[in-house]
């Protein structure tokens, strides 16, 4: 239960670091092109395939590397160097315990490392805690692989230590491979040697009574196990038969009444003690974990270098976020720019095809010299050039206005401030 929350908090947590900021950059345009979309909607569609994204990267390279591990480790195996092998056989096993692997997509790789794991234990007889137990965990997996089975089987034969999930094996190994001559001799040694009476034993004995060796080598063993089973039970009187008086019927059953509740009492017990159960887990690990951390920055050094490495990281990220977030308001203050200097240009755009004379000259000094003064009083004027009667007019100009009636009010305005003598609305 641990590992499957410590791989998907990892998962939880690459996911959120990069969606978050992915979703306030990208959130703009997308309200752009649907308005109505919310953020939490959006950063949730989003944070789904971020997460299936990250999991498949993290299990490929996970399942890679045990891979490349496992062919290295054979390749060890193949010249006698069974440390080196070894070695390589526990880095996989410490990748496939690490979060890179996905919790629904394990089957394979696990069966693909238990099988390398069996082997070399069973081959080179290794009774560490992993190699113990990698040709029971691929052997329940796997029961049909015989040839494992046997190496399994004859392990257990001169060892004699027999569990309970070494027993369970052996009788599903007996269901499958009751028919199989290469099996069932070991099989029929190791039930007597357990004295095992079950279905599944007494299945063993009978295919090796069939076989002539077996027969000459176990025989006299299985007569005297199964004869002195049945004697045990063909005395009757160990078992007095007791009268039973029926019972009263009445118009309710109270035990069918029982029985409806008893799965509903028994679903929410399990309830409240898996949840409990994982709470537990969580906080132990929680507790676990930050104090091996502890203890190991206090007594290590290079824990200290880790230390500080994370803590740069912590800042530098910092400092990205920050960098981050100034670009994007520079970004935001530049497109407001532009939306204004498109504006502008709209406006420029808009036609103004009155304006106002208010004199004219063959002079072009004479000209100046009256613009000059009219600009010292703010009026907005300036100086057109024209033909007419064969003679060259500078014409003075005041201003520019979409429609008639507001340059003549401005014309009128400016002659009642004596700011000039007369005018015309002119089209230009």
């Amino acid at each position: 239960m641990i590992w499957y929350v410590r791989n998907i908090s990892v998962r939880l947590w690459v996911t959120t670091l990069l969606v978050i900021p992915f979703c306030f950059y990208v959130m703009p345009g997308v309200r752009q092109i649907f308005p109505g979309m919310g953020f939490v909607l959006f950063a949730l569609g989003v944070g789904a395939v971020c997460y299936g994204i990250v999991d498949f990267l993290m299990h490929f390279f996970g399942r890679k590397l045990i891979q490349k591990l496992i062919r290295e480790a054979e390749m060890w195996e193949r010249a006698a160097i069974h440390n080196r092998s070894q070695k390589k056989y526990f880095q996989a096993v410490r990748i496939y315990d690490s979060f890179l692997l996905s919790p629904l997509s394990v089957g394979k790789i696990n069966t693909r490392l238990t099988g390398a794991l069996a082997r070399f234990s069973l081959t080179f007889d290794r009774e560490n805690g992993i190699f113990r137990q990698a040709p029971i965990a691929y052997l329940q997996r796997n029961l049909w692989d015989d040839t494992l089975a046997a190496l399994w089987l004859k392990r257990l034969c001169t060892k004699g230590a027999v569990g309970d999930q070494e027993q369970d094996l052996l009788t599903r190994l007996a269901d499958i491979h009751h028919a199989n001559m290469t099996l069932v001799p070991l099989l029929t040694r190791l039930f007597l040697h357990l004295e095992r009476l079950d279905f599944a034993a007494k299945q063993i004995y009978a295919r090796a009574m069939e076989d002539a060796q077996l027969q000459k080598e176990y025989g006299k063993k299985i007569h005297l196990l199964l004869k002195e089973s049945l004697q045990i039970f063909d005395d009757d009187a160990a078992y007095p038969v007791q009268n039973v008086q029926p019972h009263s019927i009445s118009f309710i059953d109270r035990q069918k009444v029982s029985d409806l509740r008893k799965p509903l009492f028994t679903g929410i017990r399990y309830l409240v003690r898996y949840v409990w159960m994982l709470l537990v887990s969580g906080w132990g690990f929680v507790r676990r974990y930050f104090g091996l951390v502890v203890m190991r920055i206090q007594t290590e050094n290079k824990w200290r270098v880790y230390l500080k490495a994370g803590a740069l990281g912590v800042l530098s990220l910092g400092l990205l976020v920050f960098v981050y977030n100034t670009i994007s308001h520079l970004q935001k203050s530049k497109a407001v720019d532009e939306v204004e200097v498109i504006i502008e240009k709209i406006e420029k755009k808009v036609p103004k095809p009155f304006t106002i004379q208010v004199a004219a000259y063959l002079k072009q000094s004479h000209a100046d010299q009256y613009l000059k003064v009219l600009k010292q009083e703010g009026i907005a004027a300036r100086i057109k050039k024209t033909d007419g009667g064969g003679k060259t007019w500078y014409l003075i100009q005041v201003s520019e206005f979409t429609d008639r009636a507001a340059a003549t009010a401005y014309g009128n305005q400016l002659k009642a401030q004596n700011l000039i003598e007369d005018f015309f609305v002119s089209n230009t």
